[in-house]
């Protein structure tokens, strides 16, 4: 048996395109997803076609991160202020191109699982932890001691940090696939994680990189528009997308300091340009 592991697409539709082609080489028996399917990069309707599509190929299992969640609060709340700038313009371009039966498809995943497929023993896939789809944490941290020890099975497939990493602890493993549509490593390959088991035994896997055209998807940030809708969050995506480096955390840290300093609006356009100022992108 084996199944692929993949996660934090951010509307790439390229580097999932490549992972497809892979996991088609790899005859994988199915296809376990991690959330975060859209935001950030171009065109989220050509993602959900290929995500909707997949059920017909392979046994899926689809989890929802926190990027979904953006998207489902703002269903219900259309008046929470997001508009075409820096801060908010790259979420609202995604919902408005999003519809009505994607965002019941997000509706009705769950945030964590147990993947028990007959003959195998189980597995458990989540975008955070199995409590949080919002829960950050990277390495052999206190954080991810505790995720650990709450483990119902022996091994945790996780997401969100966009960083591959593994830790072991007594009998229970957690594995992060990091990102295929925004790796954060000194690569810029797509990464996720090819699990295989015999009939009764644990899983083993494999961190598999796959390559993808970067300045496609570049290119698409002008044609899309999107670049104009977004700005400063659109440049510091495509700055990650060509070095691995987390601009986005650092610019919004930066505005955030800022506008906390000098009592501005954390949307203020000129802080956000500010910070692509100093960080040269």
């Amino acid at each position: 048996m084996k199944i692929a592991v993949l996660g934090d697409i951010h509307s790439n539709h390229i580097a999932l395109e490549a992972c497809m082609e892979r996991i088609a080489r790899e005859h994988a028996d199915g296809i376990a997803f991690l959330g975060d399917y859209v935001s950030d990069c171009p065109y989220p309707q050509k993602t959900m076609r290929i995500l909707r599509n997949i059920p017909d190929s392979y046994m899926t299992w689809f989890i929802r991160g926190n990027r979904e969640d953006y998207m489902l609060k703002h269903m219900h709340s259309l008046t929470d202020g997001w508009h075409y700038c820096s801060q908010s313009g790259s979420l609202l371009y995604t919902f408005e191109n999003l519809t009505g039966s994607d965002l019941r498809f997000f509706e009705g995943m769950p945030i964590g699982m147990e993947v028990k497929i007959e003959r195998c023993v189980p597995f458990s896939i989540c975008h955070g932890s199995m409590q949080s789809n919002s829960r950050l944490f990277y390495g052999d941290t206190p954080d991810t001691r505790e995720v650990i020890e709450e483990m119902n099975t022996r091994l945790l497939v996780c997401g969100h940090c966009h960083r591959v990493y593994e830790l072991t602890v007594g009998d229970k493993t957690i594995v992060n696939a990091g990102s295929v549509g925004n790796p954060q490593h000194d690569g810029l390959d797509a990464t996720m994680i090819m699990l295989t088991a015999e009939e009764g035994d644990d899983w083993s896997y494999e961190v598999v990189h796959v390559p993808f055209d970067t300045e496609a998807v570049v290119a698409e940030f002008k044609i899309s528009g999107l670049l104009d809708k977004a700005n400063v969050w659109s440049r510091a995506y495509i700055a990650a997308l060509r070095t691995g480096r987390n601009y986005n955390i650092e610019v919004v840290r930066y505005v955030a300091k800022e506008s906390r300093r000098r009592k501005l609006d954390f949307d203020n356009e000129a802080l956000w340009q500010e910070a692509a100022e100093k960080l040269g992108i």
